[in-house]
């Protein structure tokens, strides 16, 4: 089991799609969200015997450069250091607990600097918490430095300087651009040069600086090298029902959103939604139960994947032949190798997905996996997953840790929208997934195609899920 950190109460975000995704199972504790078996009951005494943090879920390739120069592969339960360097690899990825309870996410290919740490509860005005993304992907969810004194917590990156209003946000940072976009509380943006120095504390204060919430979810913040102000920016692919946030609002402008996209053709010409990565960085992903999820599906169940060949393609026990996949069902969603057909319903030939229930969690029981570079195919194992649905407001959230004998180990993590027919598509150009699927028309089922890039290569599979 890979543990991870302990989520916060505080996690759900205000005026925005509900939080709890996180399955209600304690048991359900893979890799994947922040929270941390052990969790710091004692944050001071970290301080005091090993540091101002310590890793607590670590995937992949991750070396720390010491203040000395000293350079170490980082291991699970080893702490971090002020003047520590945290670098991940392609395949890396780690989860930091500090001594204040914050924690912060590294992802792929990103460098973070812890530049000062201090945490003194009883005299707040002496903490001082700065950090430095130098490029790449990292989130960082507010401690109790932060909470009790938010004049004390700075993170910088090459361009900009970020201040917070307690928070839970995720910072892209380049040499020569910074995006980030706030899950929960907000965040005050100033590009860094006369007025706003690196070595400061808290936001930057003036007209040149930009504040982001959480209820202004569809915007982001940005600044590119030589500008001076911050700017607040649509989020990339944003739909057009981001912006609904009572549920029968919401379910009409998705609606809307769909028949405008169709009269317009736009659905072919641009199927994939915008990955809600906040949503699914919350997920727990839980850890396989089965003893072999690429089996041999059964034909009685209401989803089916079909095949446009008669033989099984490569370490593929999932699919069946067309002809087979077909009877008794329709065309859902697919690609050029396979499609996910649908059980018909004589009762339903809209094929609508009939809202309802709430939030359900859904389990693994299929899966298959491959993972293809320089032309080179091996097998690859999807070693535990994770799919909530919510059918009041047609959203989702997925989870899959995926590994291969020559990439190592990885996870795939999509949130998004569903549409009225039970169809859902989200891709993420910067972190290279994808996934699309659909649900049963009884709700009861679930299937996906999905895609993870890792390094040169790329994850490819399909799933099928139950209740």
């Amino acid at each position: 089991m890979i543990s991870s950190f302990a989520s916060k109460p505080s996690l759900s975000r205000r005026g925005a799609r509900p939080a709890r995704l996180v399955p209600v199972a304690a048991a359900l504790a893979l890799a994947g969200a922040l929270s941390v078996q052990g969790a710091l009951a004692n944050p001071g005494q970290i301080a005091a015997t090993a540091g101002v943090g310590q890793v607590s879920l670590l995937i992949g390739q991750v070396r720390v450069v010491r203040k000395d120069g000293q350079v170490e592969a980082l291991k699970r339960g080893m702490s971090v250091h002020v003047g520590d360097r945290v670098e991940t690899s392609a395949s890396g990825h780690v989860h930091l607990r500090f001594i204040d309870n914050a924690a912060v996410s590294v992802r792929p290919d990103s460098a973070l600097e812890i530049q000062a740490y201090h945490f003194d509860a009883a005299q707040p005005a002496s903490s001082e918490v700065r950090l430095q993304v130098d490029h790449g992907i990292t989130r960082s969810i507010s401690g109790r430095a932060t909470e009790v004194d938010k004049s004390r917590f700075r993170m910088n990156t090459p361009v900009a300087a970020i201040g917070v209003r307690g928070t839970d946000f995720i910072v892209q940072a380049t040499d020569a651009r910074m995006r980030a976009s706030v899950a929960e509380g907000a965040i005050v943006v100033s590009a860094l040069g006369e007025g706003c120095s690196a070595a400061g504390l808290g936001p930057c204060a003036g007209a040149q600086s930009r504040q982001l919430s959480a209820d202004m979810s569809h915007l982001m913040v940005e600044v590119q090298r030589g500008e001076q102000v911050a700017r607040l920016v649509p989020v990339a692919h944003a739909m057009l029902a981001t912006g609904a946030t009572g549920a029968e609002d919401r379910l009409a402008a998705l609606r809307a959103a769909e028949n405008a996209a169709r009269s317009a053709g736009m659905l072919a010409a641009e199927p994939y939604g915008r990955n809600d990565a906040a949503a699914a960085e919350m997920l727990v992903i839980a850890a396989d139960s089965l003893p072999d999820l690429n089996r041999r599906p059964n034909l009685d169940g209401q989803l089916l994947w079909g095949r446009y060949t008669i033989n099984a393609a490569f370490n593929d026990d999932v699919s069946v032949p067309f002809a087979i996949a077909r009877l008794g069902r329709h065309e859902a969603i697919g690609s050029e190798q396979f499609t996910l057909f649908r059980a018909n319903d004589p009762s339903n030939p809209e094929r609508e997905l009939r809202a309802g229930e709430g939030q359900v969690d859904f389990r693994l029981s299929r899966a298959q996996a491959t993972y293809e570079n320089a032309g080179a195919v091996e097998a690859a194992t999807v070693d535990g997953g994770t799919l909530s649905l919510d059918f009041a407001r047609r959203t989702f959230a997925t989870g899959l840790a995926l590994s291969s004998p020559s990439a190592g180990k990885t996870e795939l993590r999509m949130a998004g929208d569903v549409r009225g027919d039970g169809t859902f598509s989200v891709r993420d150009l910067d972190s290279r997934q994808s996934v699309a699927g659909a649900v049963s028309l009884d709700g009861k089922e679930a299937g996906y195609l999905f895609e993870r890039g890792l390094g040169s290569g790329l994850f490819r599979g399909k799933t099928l899920w139950g209740r």
